[in-house]
């Protein structure tokens, strides 16, 4: 019975990619969306776990703690991959940077495998390697925009030429500043819980805000490249 369920962690999210990749459509969508809601809230959870010494709880349990890592001389270890954590759930809960925090998510799951497997951890690496199925999937899904780095353009300048979807350079700047607040207030702990906190809150609400004027730039600017008409009479 313990086999079949272990069986079953990694067999669901294989059929649910499969599935959802070959059908597409809205129910690609879905998966799309899903998989990165679900993984990002746990590289959320498992980070701030780490960062807050186990104060904020994660979704994703046993996870390692300080105790168990203090044990090894690993504390330092610990705050690097709660960071990494943090940021890798941070960009999977965005559209524009969501690729990129699934390429860092991939050996984070693989770090997370063997680590477990090698400390005996019953189950943990099935679990974990259902994950691993899931965010292999966000990859295929963007493969389009990832098969540049496995096969190299025919026409490598009108790739450098193609033109880049940004929004104005100041709200660039903001958002990754609002980022930037969140990380540094996630190693605010020892300081203080409640510093932490805020600090993080407030980094939050300048992504928040940031994120919310680019989609709006970017609708406006939709709106007006619909809103063109060219002059036919003038095209020759």
């Amino acid at each position: 019975m313990v086999a079949f369920f272990y069986a079953l962690c990694i067999l669901l999210p294989l059929a649910a990619t499969a599935v959802a990749l070959g059908v597409g459509g809205w129910l690609r969508r879905l998966y799309v969306v899903g998989a990165r809601l679900l993984l990002g809230a746990f590289m959320l959870g498992g980070g701030l776990y780490k960062l807050s010494d186990n104060h904020i709880p994660g979704l994703m349990g046993p996870p390692m703690n300080h105790a168990f890592l203090a044990e090894h001389s690993l504390e330092i270890f610990a705050q690097f991959i709660g960071v990494a954590q943090l940021l890798i759930g941070v960009l999977l809960l965005t559209g524009r940077f969501a690729l990129l925090g699934a390429v860092m998510l991939v050996p984070m799951w693989l770090n997370i495998i063997f680590l477990t497997w090698s400390q005996h951890w019953t189950g943990t690496p099935y679990l974990v390697a259902g994950f691993l199925v899931l965010t292999l999937g966000l990859l295929l899904h963007d493969y389009p925009r990832l098969k540049f780095l496995l096969y190299p353009p025919a026409n490598p300048a009108a790739l450098h030429q193609a033109p880049l979807q940004t929004g104005p350079a100041s709200t660039e700047v903001l958002w990754w500043l609002g980022v930037a607040v969140m990380v540094g207030g996630s190693l605010l702990y020892p300081v203080s819980f409640r510093l932490m906190l805020g600090t993080m809150g407030a980094g939050l609400l300048v992504v928040l805000g940031a994120s919310g004027w680019l989609w709006r730039n970017r609708k406006a600017g939709a709106t007006a490249g619909r809103c063109v008409v060219p002059d036919v009479q003038n095209v020759v």
